[in-house]
């Protein structure tokens, strides 16, 4: 009979430790979700920032030479805008794949009773959509950046005329507006998905005691 009480108190034991990690666990993850989700906002941010820099870099560039010689320069301004913005988009795939493995972890949660699914399925879902959005915006724009790079450089060809000049703006205006559209698709995830993200978190803190 004590053999079979001590049993039964230590599977309890193990089922509430269970339950305890599995809170924890979620807590966890959905702070580190929070934390990814904000570098993409800062990474974005900054994308934008450097694109609004543009046309004093385009000045700046002009102003390195009389014959325009300027735009063949690797470390012109236009070159190190266009850099920045890579690595920026870079740092913001490393910020998905992230995010991509961190679903995964939600998913691999042993179940509780506490755990709130319908939220938690809710953030895989929302966080995966963001994912898929934001893997279509990276790989446009650093499609749609070579081609950019192109265009200023091409300003160095010696037939370069003031109709071709300006056709450069053209063609990089083009390029933009891609790159917002496919940015409009990740933005509409960033509210919902911190809403649920912010309820989820105080609610796993709140029952942790924590």
């Amino acid at each position: 009979m004590k053999t079979t009480k001590v049993i039964v108190m230590l599977s309890l034991s193990l089922l509430l430790i269970g339950c305890g990690n599995s809170l924890e666990r979620a807590k966890r993850t959905v702070g580190l979700i929070q934390d990814n989700v904000t570098l993409l906002i800062g990474n974005i941010s900054e994308i934008q920032n450097r694109e609004f820099d543009l046309q004093k870099d385009f000045e700046a560039t002009i102003h390195l030479s009389d014959d325009l010689s300027g735009f063949g320069q690797s470390d012109n301004p236009l070159n190190k805008n266009i850099n920045t913005r890579k690595d920026l988009l870079e740092e913001m795939e490393e910020s998905r794949q992230q995010l991509l493995e961190l679903c995964q972890e939600l998913k691999d949660i042993p179940q509780n009773d506490q755990l709130p699914m319908d939220q938690i399925n809710k953030v895989i879902e929302y966080t995966t959509n963001l994912c898929e959005k934001t893997d279509v915006y990276i790989s446009t724009y650093l499609e749609n950046i070579e081609t950019e790079d192109l265009s200023y450089k091409s300003i160095t060809n010696p037939a370069t005329d003031h109709e071709t000049f300006f056709a450069v703006f053209d063609n990089v205006n083009l390029l933009y507006t891609e790159n917002n559209i496919n940015l409009d698709h990740i933005l509409e995830y960033f509210e919902p998905l911190n809403t649920l993200l912010v309820n989820l978190k105080v609610y796993l803190v709140n029952i942790t005691g924590e």
